[in-house]
């Protein structure tokens, strides 16, 4: 069972108190510091003076609103990848909503990955540290495993409105396919983006969109 994260939320207080509008903006200006500093030295060499400094506060403010440097680091990875699964969000969401799907999904596919491919970058250096902590802090895993769990639900969702729409096999697994279907496009994005794979951006999206709609029994995008 997944254990729950203590808060997913970066605008709550990690100290009792700390719920003012001002309280709200410097926590805000602390973790657009602490971005900076974990971007530039890494996790591990990572320090609170550093990112004391760099939001122009004394080092005892810091404990106001978070309670260690790995409590900022929790509160801004929640925060980026709730943005960064939602820009993928269903595979075939549209503007008029589930029930009015198109008759061809594939445009609104390849716009989904299109936004994640965008956020991805957008967040890279982030997601290395990302995956480099969860490797050791159970917090900062759960909240990994809460965001994939979100996503892969969109999927699902939208992989069953594509068969009570008959464009997808009533028979195929929703589930296990959203699963499928998350973990490739996060792991081809992270190879090359986070590892350093040598990709073509629209090559990799047009291969992602295609293989996404020929893995659910969709038309093959003209």
């Amino acid at each position: 069972m997944v254990q729950q994260p203590r808060t997913t939320d970066p605008a709550a207080p990690a100290v009792e108190g700390a719920s003012t509008e001002r309280a709200r903006a410097m926590r805000a200006r602390l973790l657009a510091a602490a971005r900076e500093v974990f971007e530039r030295d890494g996790f591990l060499d990572a320090r609170v003076t550093d990112i004391s400094a760099a939001a122009g506060v004394a080092h005892g403010s810091f404990y106001t609103y978070y309670r260690s440097k790995t409590d900022v680091f929790r509160a801004l990875v929640a925060a980026t990848m709730d943005e960064l699964y939602a820009s993928l969000g269903s595979a075939a969401e549209t503007d008029r909503g589930v029930r009015d799907r198109p008759a061809d999904p594939l445009p609104a596919i390849e716009r989904a990955n299109r936004r994640f491919v965008a956020m991805y970058r957008e967040n890279t250096a982030l997601m290395a540290l990302f995956e480099q902590v969860t490797t050791f802090d159970a917090e900062v895993r759960a909240l990994r495993q809460a965001a994939r769990e979100r996503m892969v639900g969109r999927v699902r969702h939208s992989i069953e409105g594509f068969q009570a729409a008959g464009l997808v096999a009533a028979d195929l697994d929703a589930e296990y396919s959203a699963h499928a279907l998350v973990a490739m496009v996060n792991a081809l994005v992270h190879y090359w983006l986070v590892l350093g794979g040598n990709f073509d951006e629209e090559r990799l999206v047009r291969a992602m969109t295609r293989l996404w709609a020929q893995s659910l029994g969709l038309p093959a995008p003209r």
